[in-house]
């Protein structure tokens, strides 16, 4: 007995891709900076300190000052010696109005030991030297430090390149069908 047979085959599509990627070239080339500065300048004007010492005071405690002062100074105590003076005359004066054995001779004897009442030097003190200072004074200018930049940037080089997709059919889908015998005793 001979029977027929159907024989189907069957092929699938087949799709396929073709890709080239995209490409960027990018090339920044440096800008260019120009920097010009003026050093700062620092003008110091200065004028000498002054130191001033007045060692008069000094000078008229050791009895060597100034000539004139030193008449001021005796002079300036004249009067107290003046009055001294006459206050020894009336004692010596009532001692005499008294005649005692020997008065004039004291008298004499105390004259030729008593010691001046004048004082010829000035007063020693630590503060005898007097000094002032004139400070220096400075007088400064400055320009300050000056700088200028000039940068000037340089565009970017850029190329760009695009990627592609291509998409196409690699294999077709098909569909065969035939009738065939078929002998099931062979």
């Amino acid at each position: 007995m001979n029977l027929l047979r159907l024989s189907i085959r069957q092929t699938y599509a087949s799709i396929a891709f073709d890709t080239k990627q995209a490409s960027l070239s990018m090339e920044s080339p440096p800008g260019e900076l120009e920097v010009q500065s003026n050093p700062s300048l620092l003008r110091v004007n200065t004028n000498p300190g002054q130191l001033e010492i007045d060692s008069s005071k000094a000078w008229m405690a050791l009895g060597k000052g100034n000539h004139l002062e030193w008449l001021n100074l005796i002079s300036s105590q004249m009067h107290q010696e003046f009055l001294l003076n006459v206050s020894r005359i009336v004692e010596e004066g009532n001692q005499l109005a008294q005649f005692k054995k020997n008065t004039i001779a004291d008298m004499m004897r105390n004259r030729i030991h008593e010691e001046s009442n004048l004082n010829y030097l000035g007063d020693a003190s630590v503060s005898n030297v007097d000094l002032s200072y004139n400070s220096a004074k400075t007088e400064m200018e400055w320009d300050p430090h000056v700088v200028n930049i000039n940068y000037t940037p340089q565009k970017v080089q850029a190329s760009y390149d695009p990627g592609k997709v291509e998409v196409y059919l690699k294999q077709k889908n098909s569909l065969n069908m035939w009738v065939s015998n078929y002998n099931i005793y062979a």
